[in-house]
């Protein structure tokens, strides 16, 4: 991914720009942090929340995702720098 890691970083855990994702309902007002929560309107009708686990800044990102139909995810995002303008983003 173009981007430094703290641009790239940025964009994970900064409410405002979370838009990639889907559109934002709820948020924290700040940069996320462990304990917070989230909920996203995935689709008309189709919410997603995301509980977060645990922040190590900036390189780690953990959460619970909770998916429509009682479907869930425990995720980890990892950002791993590959040179000074440029990053890896691994999603397990």
């Amino acid at each position: 991914m173009r981007g430094s890691v703290e641009r790239v970083w940025e964009h994970l855990t900064d409410p405002a720009r979370l838009g990639w994702v889907a559109k934002v309902l709820e948020a924290p007002a700040g940069r996320l942090r462990a304990g917070d929560r989230l909920r996203f309107a995935a689709a008309p009708g189709m919410r997603v929340t995301w509980d977060v686990r645990a922040v190590e800044a900036p390189r780690q990102l953990a959460l619970d995702i909770a998916l429509p139909f009682g479907l869930g995810n425990r995720m980890t995002i990892v950002v791993s720098p590959i040179d000074a303008a440029s990053c890896r983003v691994t999603f397990s």
